[in-house]
Formats: C-alpha cells, structure tokens, sequence
C-alpha cells in the first residue's frame, strides 16, 4: 500500500486487558499503548517498540509483534513482577470506562532508553505514560531533526501539570481528548484549549472527540475536521486512541517534508485505522486489516471532508 523506507519508533505500556462491554467480558487481552500504536502504524511504517514486559508475559504476543514486522529488541523482560494490567468496563459510557482495578507491576519500574538505531528515528511517538518519562524521552531526541507525538491522560494533567507543560513545549504533535484538552487549559471551548496548548510550542494539536470525530489545530489557527467512519457495531473502544495516532504517524512517517494536505490525510488515516480496532475484543480485528479495507474506508472518510479546507 505504501512503501515502508521510515523507522518510526513508539513509547509506551504493554498490557494485559480485561474489558467488559456492551458485546461482553473478555480477560487477558494482549493490549497496551504500545502495542496498538505499533500494529496500527505498522500498516505505514517500519516501528520499533521500547517497553517492558513481565514474567508472566506470553512468548506467543512477542511473536506476534514480530509477525507485524515490528522491532521487538528493545521491549525488556523484567522477572521480578508480572506485566501491567488493566481491568475497565464500558457498559455504563463506551467513551468512558470505568476503571475496575489497574496493577502497574514491572512497568512501575519502567526507565526506557532509546537504543542507537531508535535515536535515529524519523519520527517517535510518546504515548501515554509519565510526563518524567516523557520529558527525559524529549530531551534525548532533541536537535535530531525527528518529529515527536505526545499523548497524556487526566492523572498526569492533575498530579504533573509542571512537568508535562515542560514536554509538550518540546514535542511537534500533542494528541489529546476534549476532557483532557479542557482540564489542562481550563476551558470547556476547544478552540481556546487548542491555542492554550499551542502557545507552549506545538506544531499540532489533535483533541479527540469520541465518535464525532477528531480536531486539528495549526500554529496559523487553521482547524481540519476528521469524521469517524460509521460502523455497525462497536465491540471494544480500548486502544481507540492510539490506534489512531498509530494510523496518523505511521503514514505520516514516510513523507519527507509534509504539507498540510498529507498532515490531513494523516488524520484520515488514523480514523479509518481505529475505526477497526474498536469493531473487535483488543487487537484481534486490528490485526486481520488488509490494505484494501483500508483503502475502503480511507475514500469513505475523505469523501466526507474538504482537504486543505
């Protein structure tokens, strides 16, 4: 679909779910932040995968990553605990989970480096983990001509707010959901919290808006509008969102010198890979796309829009 001549390397957790939703209860889901961006961009790119992973972790899911092509070398084994767990049920909000227990186990002791051939990354991608994580990451790619995302979550707007302002002043992509867009900045109108957030530096803020669709803002207060694709059923929405960013930089990772309309067809891409992801339990129907599926709903999307608009 399209040739894969960039390295694209992703930060973040390596979970085992279990979910309970509208379509029922599944346990021990290979999941994580990590993983549903790497499979999502791994459509697009070649990724690389910096993580930690328990005792309890199964050799079959490491296999299976590989089987996406993805470079597992640097996901570290830890065999002093088990791998982070998460246990969320979406019956009441499917937007909204409600979170039944989390036990963070060895990624509690997460310090990631990034190898040699990751510092040379063209783009990388910090997914939701400590912004103390996120910034030491940052610093380390800083003056590498390397084109850096950055997702958070309500906690750590809460409990790090210093912190995270000082990465996002050091990222070029800042992924957020309207909630979060509006705590952070304290402000309920998005347009507002969008320009709150790039006044610190951004090139681009991208704020989710669930089944709506998805928000991006430019330095030049120019906004895109991204519909979802209209599905028929919604089994799981976990990892919704990195699927998207997954999408979104995947294809963007190997266009050299981006303009605006490859910037908006990125956000295409990402709706149209997670718009998938959410149709099944976990990862299982994000691994069974194939590039004309893809293709599919790309045009559906598009078809939708007024690039450049």
């Amino acid at each position: 679909m399209i040739a894969k001549n960039s390295y694209l390397t992703v930060v973040g957790s390596i979970a085992y779910d279990d979910v309970i939703t509208s379509e029922g209860a599944k346990d021990n889901l290979f999941g994580g932040s990590a993983t549903y961006f790497s499979i999502s961009a791994s459509n697009f790119s070649n990724v690389s995968i910096v993580g930690t992973v328990g005792k309890d972790f199964r050799e079959s899911d490491i296999n299976l990553l590989k089987s996406k092509n993805i470079d597992t070398s640097n996901i570290k084994k830890n065999n002093s605990g088990n791998t982070f767990r998460w246990k969320g049920d979406y019956k009441s909000n499917p937007e909204e989970p409600e979170t039944i227990y989390t036990s963070l186990g060895v990624f509690e002791e997460f310090s990631p480096k990034l190898n040699e051939t990751q510092l040379q990354s063209s783009h990388a991608f910090l997914a939701n983990i400590s912004p103390d994580i996120q910034l030491e990451l940052a610093q380390s790619l800083e003056n590498k001509n390397v084109l850096v995302g950055l997702d958070t979550m309500n906690h750590w707007i809460l409990e790090k707010k210093e912190t995270l302002v000082e990465v996002i002043k050091k990222i070029n992509v800042i992924f957020i959901n309207k909630t979060e867009a509006s705590l952070i900045s304290e402000n309920s109108d998005i347009d507002i919290a969008a320009k709150y957030l790039l006044e610190y530096g951004p090139d681009l803020c991208i704020i989710k808006d669930g089944k709506i669709g998805s928000y991006m803002y430019t330095k030049d207060e120019e906004m895109f509008f991204c519909p979802t694709y209209n599905i028929d059923r919604l089994v799981d929405p976990t990892g919704a969102g990195d699927s998207f960013a997954g999408g979104f930089f995947g294809y963007l990772s190997n266009i050299t010198n981006p303009k605006k309309e490859d910037f908006q067809e990125a956000m295409i891409y990402g709706s149209t890979i997670a718009s998938f992801t959410i149709e099944g339990f976990g990862i299982e129907n994000l691994l069974k796309v194939e590039n004309e599926k893809i293709n599919y709903r790309f045009k559906k999307i598009k078809s939708k829009v007024n690039l450049e608009q």
